[in-house]
């Protein structure tokens, strides 16, 4: 294919533009000629990592992916090497407008512009075309090959990721979860460019963990993430993606908070945790010194057959459903107030959980940048008094704590 092509020509000015104006774009070359060999489609974005603005290049080969991450300036010459001759088929993705490049048998190409589709801003949440021509904010990029090769993503209509329909609702609990990590990372302190410890516990299929090495490196931070989970079967096929995908800073190891090693997090992750798994989880997070505590609780067990409605309450809380519901309201807020004298800012908010339960609360918890001992001091009285209050003895969290004070 000869650049004096008009079509490729106008297409290549498209992207040179697309590179300088610091929009977000997608772009992606598809339909390999057999030049290509076992190259089957290259994707650029922009991306923004510590040492300033580059475009992402993802190089997916029959058995394998390649990542680069090139200056803007050396893109142009990729591109001219590339479009046509070894890809027949080119998509690109701007705010403005798509355009579509198909190059027929004789070589000849054919530029067209489509109906608009929303397109992934670097620094923000990303979009995806939906119904209506209305789109939603994602805060995650389907277009990495992580979501295909974790079943949430399939190739489309000129080969762009399409989310496969029956993940639909798994894939906007996972994007709200970001949005939630996002919230929590930004008032924590830790500094743009900075290597984030995250630790995952009980990370099951890693979605999120995945979706939180994505975000911290779309966003500027080094991430150092674990996913630690009980079935070796996940660990290896969580492991295998990585890998395969070549994804630093992203592992997965076999094991459980109980049991696992305390070392040094910016963030700890533990949702589903059943019953007092929870509070060592949370006990785990405060001896490592997390700056960020994420826990979806689970199976509040504990302090139901503890409790002793006082007085006037008693005709409320014969009732089973209300006992429960008041076990588990209880439970998480004497977690929250325990974390608060630990020396958080803590927030119990709703979250739609990511498995088949009615499940929906978390809690959210910040390390305050300075110590506050009034705070600190309040809120432990405030736990003892509510203890007192419902006739619990015993609660986990309080019992770990004072065992290593």
């Amino acid at each position: 294919m000869s650049e004096s092509d008009p079509a490729q020509a106008r297409f290549l000015v498209l992207c040179a533009e697309a590179l300088v104006s610091g929009a977000g774009f997608q772009l992606q070359l598809s339909h390999p000629s057999a030049a290509a060999g076992d190259l089957e489609r290259i994707r650029l974005r922009p991306v923004r990592l510590q040492g300033g603005e580059r475009i992402q290049v993802v190089w997916r080969h029959r058995t394998r992916d390649l990542t680069q991450n090139l200056l803007p300036g050396e893109v142009p010459s990729l591109l001219a090497q590339c479009v046509g001759s070894q890809m027949r088929s080119a998509t690109l993705l701007m705010p403005q407008a798509h355009w579509q490049l198909d190059f027929n048998r004789k070589g000849r190409g054919r530029l067209s512009q489509h109906p608009l589709r929303a397109v992934a801003a670097p620094a923000g949440p990303d979009t995806q075309a939906q119904a209506h021509n209305r789109a939603k904010p994602r805060w995650l990029d389907l277009q990495q090959p992580a979501w295909h090769a974790l079943g949430v993503a399939q190739a489309g209509r000129d080969s762009v990721a399409q989310l496969v329909p029956a993940m639909a609702r798994k894939w906007r609990q996972i994007n709200h979860f970001v949005e939630l990590f996002d919230a929590a990372l930004r008032t924590s302190g830790i500094p743009p460019g900075a290597r984030v410890r995250v630790a995952d516990f009980g990370c099951g299929k890693a979605y999120l963990t995945f979706a939180v090495h994505e975000h911290l490196l779309k966003q500027g931070w080094v991430p150092d993430v674990r996913g630690v989970e009980l079935r070796s079967d996940l660990v290896e096929e969580t492991e295998a993606i990585a890998r395969r995908l070549g994804l630093t800073g992203l592992h997965f190891h076999q094991g459980d908070v109980g049991h696992a090693k305390v070392e040094p997090l910016d963030v700890m992750i533990a949702l589903h945790a059943c019953d007092t798994a929870t509070d060592h989880a949370l006990h785990h997070g405060l001896r490592a010194q997390a700056r960020i505590i994420l826990t979806a609780p689970c199976c509040h067990k504990q302090l139901r057959g503890q409790l002793q409605p006082p007085g006037v309450l008693k005709p409320l809380f014969k009732h089973g459903v209300h006992l429960g519901q008041e076990a588990e309201m209880l439970t998480d807020g004497l977690r929250a107030l325990l974390l608060e004298a630990q020396g958080f800012d803590t927030q119990v908010i709703e979250f739609v959980s990511l498995e088949h339960t009615a499940k929906n609360k978390m809690i959210q918890a910040v390390r305050r940048p300075q110590a506050n001992a009034t705070a600190q001091a309040l809120a432990q009285e405030q736990a003892t008094e509510l203890m007192a209050f419902w006739g619990v003895r015993e609660q986990a969290l309080k019992a770990l704590l004072e065992r290593t004070t």
